[in-house]
């Protein structure tokens, strides 16, 4: 009789995690963003070295190294935010800080979160900046209402509890603060299997889950648009050029992504599926 009730609690069991891996990938909930300590102590230690490994092979040579969506990153949110110092800026997860550099000249102090210690520098451009280790907690060190200016670029999806995260973000802005973020806004495959060029853990966002995440969280959006299109990067191969280093190609990636947008689907699982843009980018504000 035990036998049989064990075997009917590791049905249910087994058919919970089923339902709930759909829920997932139907974008009806987020993967990890109701995570317990344990489970986000496990995923920060798969993720701590994730992306420095990635883009190093697992070598410590840095010259091969080359940041490459400088020109995206203008298009979409330097040139819009260039007309103001910000006194202390935020950043999450910027390696050695070629992602902000342009910016530098704007800002006083980088808090940067980066928990590849390799990466660390005194300064990014032309900005002092202190480089910390990301709390696993996901709380933000840092006093409420003290930064002008945060800039994530493709960093949240390897994050698990997104919603804490970005509520710190939310407390630590100033009214009237720019919150710059660009992410994924699809599974990126299915994260239960290995995935090539992909960390263990990271996944995209349900586009309307992240809109509604960040509506709550007190930010209002002065710009938004989607990007990023699977095709871009293959004719910037076939250039031998990284694609959105490149103005033109950015403007392009941005033409395909207007007329596919109808097309959007958070789980990709069919080719037709991916004929859409991978990426939202947003400059918003705290109300």
């Amino acid at each position: 009789m035990s036998h049989e009730i064990h075997q009917i609690q590791n049905s249910m069991t087994i058919g919970s995690h089923d339902r709930a891996h759909k829920d997932y990938l139907s974008g009806k909930k987020l993967y990890g963003d109701d995570f317990g300590p344990e489970e986000l102590k496990n995923w920060y230690e798969d993720e701590e070295l994730g992306y420095y490994n990635l883009v190093h092979d697992s070598s410590d040579d840095e010259t091969e190294y080359a940041y490459g969506y400088s020109a995206l990153n203008e298009h979409y949110a330097y040139r819009f935010i260039r007309d103001k110092h910000y006194h202390r800026a935020l950043t999450l997860g910027c390696a050695r800080g070629d992602d902000v550099e342009p910016i530098s000249k704007n800002v006083g102090e980088f808090l940067a979160l980066e928990p590849a210690e390799k990466w660390w520098r005194p300064t990014i451009g032309e900005a002092s900046a202190n480089f910390v280790k990301p709390e696993v907690s996901g709380d933000i060190i840092c006093k409420t209402g003290s930064i002008d200016l945060t800039v994530c670029l493709g960093v949240l999806h390897h994050i698990p509890n997104v919603t804490h995260v970005i509520n710190e973000i939310a407390r630590v802005s100033k009214s009237g603060a720019i919150f710059v973020l660009r992410e994924p806004v699809s599974t990126m495959g299915d994260w239960n299997n290995p995935r090539r060029g992909l960390t263990k853990n990271e996944r995209g966002f349900p586009l309307s889950w992240l809109d509604d995440t960040l509506t709550r969280a007190g930010f209002e959006a002065e710009h938004r648009a989607l990007c990023m299109f699977p095709a871009t990067p293959r004719i910037g191969s076939l250039l031998k050029v990284s694609a959105y280093a490149r103005r033109d190609l950015v403007i392009l990636d941005k033409l395909f992504s207007t007329v596919t947008r109808w097309n959007y689907h958070y789980h990709r699982d069919k080719p037709f599926k991916k004929i859409a843009p991978a990426n939202v980018f947003y400059v918003l504000r705290k109300k």
